[in-house]
């Protein structure tokens, strides 16, 4: 993502106040999680130790198995330790982040977007096999509803050679996924992308190029504002409907909000719209537990995240009605973290 401008942010020295028992905490569960990998390597010492005079060269296949037991116990204390830390930060430290920016909004780290709302944003092209959402925020801004979270879908791929098959998964989506009422009432879906996005995103850029399977139907749209052509590429099923929702104003700021934030994908689908906005990443996570549990630097990363997502609103002027009010369903929620 682009840098963005200083982000409004809740006094730094308050937060860092309110961070004093979070440190507390952080030397606590590091000094936890140390001794839990310290036990794991004093025990797999003596059970060296213990099994080496007792069994011949076939019982050494427990050895291992033994091991690999230790281990996933050691993995196991480590998430139980952890996870006190991760909620208090998000609690303490993220919450008055999350209320100064984008007041009223409700934060839950556990849900997600949906699968069935990545599909339908008909931004990929491919169906996820592997997918992971989580830290929903859900809200109003002046009467637009908004959600938006993190989101990994990835596709998996299968290489064979003489030797066999090995699987691999390839990144479709990683980032931000928000979706809006659109203020304009029409039926019809509409694309937009990044110029050059086979650089960004190759798998998407190569499903385009085909426009098959869930693409089938839509063509290039060629528009009239240099630079919105400058950044970006757009499909739409009918041109017609792609001009009446991408308005000389909508493309302005579209452009100045790619100029802010950097890459952005956008949908407008039967009066919806979704906007992805790729992030390498993990948003909204308290640091490793060998710095500081407050990282300025960090905070204001998180700042400018949430306010592109307010600017999803304010700066696209959602809020403007051009037909009356609308009413938009919430977008699905799911708990879905695999």
């Amino acid at each position: 993502m682009a840098v963005a401008p200083k982000s409004d942010l809740p006094e730094i020295e308050e937060l860092l106040r309110r961070s004093r028992e979070l440190e507390k905490l952080r030397q606590q569960v590091r000094a936890r999680v140390g001794r839990v990998w310290m036990l794991l390597l004093a025990g797999t010492a003596a059970l060296y130790l213990a099994v080496r005079p007792l069994l011949g060269p076939s019982g050494w296949y427990l050895f291992p198995a033994a091991i690999l037991v230790l281990f996933f116990w050691a993995l196991l204390q480590t998430q139980t330790a952890l996870r006190p830390y991760h909620d208090t930060y998000k609690r303490e430290v993220l919450g008055p982040l999350v209320e100064a920016v984008l007041p009223g909004f409700r934060h839950d780290p556990g849900a997600g977007l949906s699968r069935e709302v990545f599909l339908a944003s008909r931004l990929f092209p491919s169906r996820p096999d592997r997918y992971h959402s989580e830290d929903l925020f859900s809200g109003r801004l002046t009467g637009v509803p908004l959600s938006f979270a993190e989101v990994r879908a990835e596709e998996k791929r299968e290489d064979c050679d003489k030797e066999g098959c090995r699987t691999r998964y390839l990144t479709i989506f990683k980032g931000l996924l928000a979706v809006a009422e659109f203020p304009k009432s029409f039926q019809g879906t509409v694309l937009v992308y990044p110029d050059r996005s086979e650089k960004l995103l190759g798998a998407l850029s190569r499903g385009l190029q085909n426009l098959g399977g869930r693409f089938r139907g839509l063509q290039l749209i060629k528009l009239e504002d240099p630079v919105f052509e400058r950044h970006f590429v757009a499909y739409a099923d009918d041109p017609v409907t792609a001009r009446y929702v991408l308005s000389t104003r909508l493309m302005e700021t579209l452009s100045s909000y790619r100029e802010r934030y950097g890459p952005i994908y956008v949908s407008f689908v039967d009066g919806t719209l979704y906007l992805a906005l790729p992030y390498s990443g993990d948003a909204f996570e308290p640091p490793p537990l060998w710095r500081a549990a407050v990282d300025v630097r960090r905070l204001r990363r998180y700042a400018d995240l949430l306010q592109a997502m307010r600017d999803v609103v304010s700066r696209l002027q959602l809020d403007v009605r051009i037909w009356g009010e609308r009413a938009l369903k919430q977008p699905g929620a799911s708990g879905e973290r695999g």
